[in-house]
């Protein structure tokens, strides 16, 4: 058993705290909490025994036997109504792990009003949590180039019937055109890039735009908060969102920069030359950030 193990178990049992605490709150939703808590008693044990790689695939089949093919359980952000999410395997389970229990992008940032730029928005998990902080008020703009997760974020948009999200099926770069895009058995590993070591199971061609073109099209030009999350492609999507960075120097930047050895450092200069003031925050999962 490694650390990491030990350590998810510890996230879940604050996640399950937090259920418990505000079970008279949530059990008013329309979603019943308890399947979270027969997944999470029954998945740790093939976990442990088959490893995480093979554990994917069990966890799939145990949500689509008991679960209608989706977990739908509750984000742990108290508001008017319940906010669910809902998840498909293991995998969509460790994002929200990351990000809603475990805030790795410091939602404390997030205002009233905002308008965030989620790219490498997976199945929506950062784009819910970003929606009920901005309100009414504000606008989420969740770009997934990949099939599959759009198609879940689109479902995680219409159960808690979202209408301040834009979701876009596009990859960003630094160009504007159509490209490879590497399909990976994981779903949070999809790509523009061939990365050594990744398991690919296929290859598609798909659309690419600049962020400066889309949000030119969306007639949206401010922006408040960026987070990119696009395995191995932040420094070209930065890139091709320049006029977008000079027009916003208040605009907050969250670049997960963990991909590739030396794209932190890419990230940071390529920030500073456009005269922002970006850091880094190390850990498993290296941040760019500017606050």
């Amino acid at each position: 058993m490694s650390v990491a193990w030990f350590k998810n178990r510890f996230t879940d049992l604050k996640y399950a705290g937090w259920i418990i605490k505000n079970w008279n709150y949530l059990r008013k939703g329309k979603y019943s909490l308890y399947p979270f808590f027969f997944y999470w008693f029954l998945y740790p044990i093939p976990r442990l025994f088959f490893g995480r790689e093979k554990a994917i695939d069990v966890s799939r089949k145990i949500i689509k036997s008991f679960m209608s093919g989706n977990l739908i359980i509750p984000l742990p952000i108290k508001s008017l109504e319940v906010c669910y999410i809902a998840l498909r395997d293991s995998v969509d389970f460790d994002a929200f792990r990351e990000i809603c229990i475990e805030d790795h992008y410091n939602s404390s940032q997030i205002k009233k009003g905002m308008t965030i730029i989620d790219v490498g928005a997976h199945i929506g998990t950062f784009t819910l949590s970003a929606n009920k902080k901005v309100g009414e008020q504000g606008k989420v703009i969740a770009v997934e180039p990949e099939l599959n997760n759009f198609s879940q974020l689109t479902r995680n948009l219409e159960i808690n019937k979202i209408k301040n999200v834009i979701p876009i099926n596009l990859a960003l770069s630094d160009f504007n055109g159509k490209g490879d895009f590497f399909i990976s058995k994981g779903s949070g590993c999809h790509s523009i890039f061939l990365r050594e070591g990744e398991d690919i199971i296929n290859k598609i061609q798909i659309r690419i735009k600049t962020l400066d073109v889309l949000l030119e099209e969306l007639k949206i030009k401010r922006v408040d908060l960026l987070k990119i999350d696009a395995e191995e492609a932040e420094l070209k999507i930065l890139k091709g969102a320049e006029k977008t960075l000079f027009k916003n120097p208040q605009m907050k930047i969250i670049i997960a920069a963990y991909h590739s050895p030396n794209e932190a450092q890419e990230v940071i200069k390529y920030l500073s030359k456009l005269n922002f003031d970006p850091k880094i925050i190390p850990g498993n999962f290296t941040l760019v950030v500017v606050e």
